[in-house]
């Protein structure tokens, strides 16, 4: 009788460390913006451009550049990838 009470306890308290670890994890939409930006970061790299993404979050001007750069490239996915990554970003500012 003991052990399955004793599992019982174990299981719940298995379950809500479970439900405190979900809760501390980033929104799905933190997470896609978070894949575009690697995404985007990738697709300059291939074309030899090298991006500083701590300075892309704090710098407007140092974004523009980079994203109006990769609107004006010859690469597709470049462009898709800085237009959605624009979108992304002016949705989360209001």
């Amino acid at each position: 009788m003991f052990s399955n009470q004793h599992k019982v306890i174990a299981m719940q308290s298995q379950t809500e460390h479970s439900a405190q670890a979900d809760t501390s994890a980033p929104e799905a939409d933190e997470r896609v913006l978070l894949l575009e930006e690697v995404n985007f970061k990738w697709l300059l790299a291939g074309m030899g451009l090298w991006i500083d993404m701590v300075r892309f979050h704090k710098d407007r001007r140092y974004a523009a550049r980079f994203l109006a750069l990769a609107e004006a490239s010859d690469s597709p996915a470049l462009r898709k990838c800085a237009a959605s990554l624009q979108c992304k970003k002016a949705a989360s500012c209001q």
